[in-house]
C-alpha cells in the first residue's frame, strides 16, 4: 500500500511532503504498532487515514476495531478508515489500462477481470499472480501503481480511498 500511495498522491495535485505514509510489516506489526503511532500525533494537527487488506473479514468490524484506536489515541475526529476490498490488487484490477500499461505482468489480461466488479474478487492477488510466474507485491505496486487512472478505476473501494485522501488534504 505504501509504494501505491507515494505513486498516488503526487497523482492527486498533493504535494508529497505533506503526507506521511507509515508503512508495517503485515497486519500483525499494524495491530501492535499502530496504537503507538496514532498516540504519537495526538499533539499534532496532522490528519490521519488508516488503509488495511479486507482479506475477506468481516469490514464493520476491522474499520470499528481502527477507529477505536483512533479515538482512544484521540486522533478520531481527523481520521479516514478506509478498509480495501478485499486487497490492494483489486485497485489494480480495476483499472486494465493500467496493468497493459505497466508492462509488468507477461500474460494477457483475462476479458472476465477486465469486466468485473474488481472488489468482489476473491483473491485479487492471485488473479494477478497467475499474469506473471514470479510476482512479487511491491515490485507489482511500483509498476502499476502510477499508471492508475482515478478518474477509470471501477474499483469502489478504490474511488472510496480517493475521496478520503482528498477530503484529508483539504
Amino acid at each position: 500500500m505504501k509504494a501505491t500511495l507515494h505513486c498516488l498522491i503526487p497523482k492527486l495535485g498533493l504535494d508529497a511532503r505533506n503526507v506521511k505514509v507509515i508503512g508495517f510489516d503485515g497486519v500483525g506489526d499494524m495491530e501492535n504498532a499502530l496504537p503507538r503511532q496514532l498516540r504519537a500525533l495526538r499533539a499534532s494537527p496532522e490528519k490521519v487515514l488508516i488503509l488495511r487488506d479486507n482479506d475477506n473479514g468481516n469490514c464493520a468490524a476491522r474499520k470499528s476495531r481502527l477507529m477505536q484506536m483512533a479515538a482512544a489515541a484521540g486522533v478520531a475526529p481527523r481520521t479516514k478508515v478506509r478498509i480495501v476490498c478485499q486487497m490492494l490488487e483489486a485497485w489494480f484490477i480495476g483499472d486494465v489500462d493500467a496493468l497493459l500499461a505497466s508492462r509488468h505482468f507477461k500474460k494477457s489480461v483475462p476479458r472476465r477481470l477486465e469486466r468485473c466488479d474488481p472488489d468482489e474478487q476473491p483473491n485479487p492477488k492471485k488473479e494477478l499472480s497467475k499474469l506473471r510466474d514470479d510476482y512479487r507485491e511491491i515490485t507489482a505496486a511500483n509498476a502499476v501503481a502510477r499508471h492508475l487512472n482515478p478518474e477509470v478505476n471501477r474499483s469502489a473501494s478504490f474511488r472510496n480511498t480517493i475521496r478520503a485522501i482528498r477530503t484529508l488534504a483539504t
